[in-house]
């Protein structure tokens, strides 16, 4: 699967290097991007850290999947848009194929930048009366969290999980029925998670289970709680588990090596 897989690319970040998925959105009939995982150092040879451990890919072969885009001189070389000369060009690529989703992602990561910031715009401007649709919460929060931009995210967090916080609390809420402040919560809160903020992640994760609780946002919160070393948190989130569902042994062990 991962033996040059056209699908599979590396990008290097602000001190680490994401690695993402082009994948099909049949229901929206266009090619999206997600992150699936990042070396937490600036080459392939760094820890990486699995986002999607339930897929059970193999990242020995993940990473040798990738590890020659880094170096790529076709794919690594300056150029500039407005001068043709500069351009890479596909039939010196070796694979073309890297090439055009290079350029896809680009397009698809300056579409989601637009509303990103337009976003920013608003919470900026007047956080309070920040009112977002029914669903507008997830779908703009979907591509700071797809594209793994962690400092984004965590400017965002930092101005939205009050305004949200209020809005949850409040008589009567009730999310819509896709859970788009729950889903948009979450993803803020592993975005800080991964940018080791844990505090700013658990106010997330909390107020995420206020919008609707499930075993896998109370799974999130009690791991922010133990990164933020809040026994008093992460004994109540364990506690709160416990109490709907049957505590998992991972989440049972990080509980007990926290408490001792």
């Amino acid at each position: 699967m991962f033996d040059r897989d056209p699908s599979i690319f590396a990008l290097r970040g602000r001190g680490r290097v994401d690695v993402f998925l082009r994948f099909e959105d049949i229901s929206q009939n266009r090619a999206r991007f997600r992150c699936i995982g990042m070396f937490k150092g600036t080459d392939d040879t760094a820890p990486f850290i699995d986002f999607e451990p339930h897929v059970g890919r193999d990242i020995v072969l993940l990473t040798a999947s990738i590890q020659h885009q880094l170096v790529n001189p076709i794919l690594t070389q300056a150029f500039s848009l407005c001068d043709v000369s500069t351009w890479p060009k596909a039939t010196n690529a070796g694979d073309p194929l890297e090439l055009f989703l290079y350029l896809e992602f680009v397009r698809a990561w300056q579409v989601g930048d637009l509303a990103v910031n337009q976003l920013i715009s608003k919470l900026t401007r007047d956080p309070v009366r920040y009112t977002p649709k029914p669903g507008e919460v997830g779908a703009t929060l979907a591509p700071i969290f797809d594209y793994n931009r962690m400092e984004t995210g965590v400017a965002i967090a930092k101005l939205m999980e009050p305004v949200l916080r209020l809005r949850v609390n409040s008589v009567g809420f009730r999310d819509d029925k896709n859970g788009s402040t729950g889903y948009g919560l979450r993803m803020l809160g592993d975005l800080c998670l991964r940018a080791d903020d844990p505090t700013l992640a658990l106010a997330c994760f909390e107020t995420c289970i206020k919008a609707g609780d499930n075993p896998f946002r109370r799974r999130k919160a009690i791991e922010a709680a133990a990164a933020a070393q809040s026994t008093d948190r992460l004994a109540a989130h364990v506690q709160d588990y416990q109490a709907k569902w049957k505590l998992p042994a991972d989440l049972s062990h990080l509980a007990n090596e926290r408490a001792q």
